[in-house]
């Protein structure tokens, strides 16, 4: 598992835990970064354009900052 697939797990948590609506949070997510995180998995190698676009995104999005 990388860094990408990680960080979507983080996300996915994100939006599950504060209770948002998922098709909402995980479609403006993807309009941001340009990919959807539910497709990401676990063998996608990691690219470091989408990590950083999906970093951005989270913070614009959700005001969550990805480590």
């Amino acid at each position: 598992m990388g860094k990408l697939y990680d960080y979507c797990q983080q996300i996915q948590q994100h939006i599950e835990s504060n209770h948002l609506d998922v098709f909402k949070s995980r479609g403006e997510l993807a309009l941001r970064c340009g990919f959807l995180v539910s497709l990401i998995g676990p063998d996608d190698p990691d690219d470091t354009q989408k990590i950083e676009s999906l970093r951005q995104a989270a913070r614009d999005v959700f005001n969550l900052d990805l480590r």
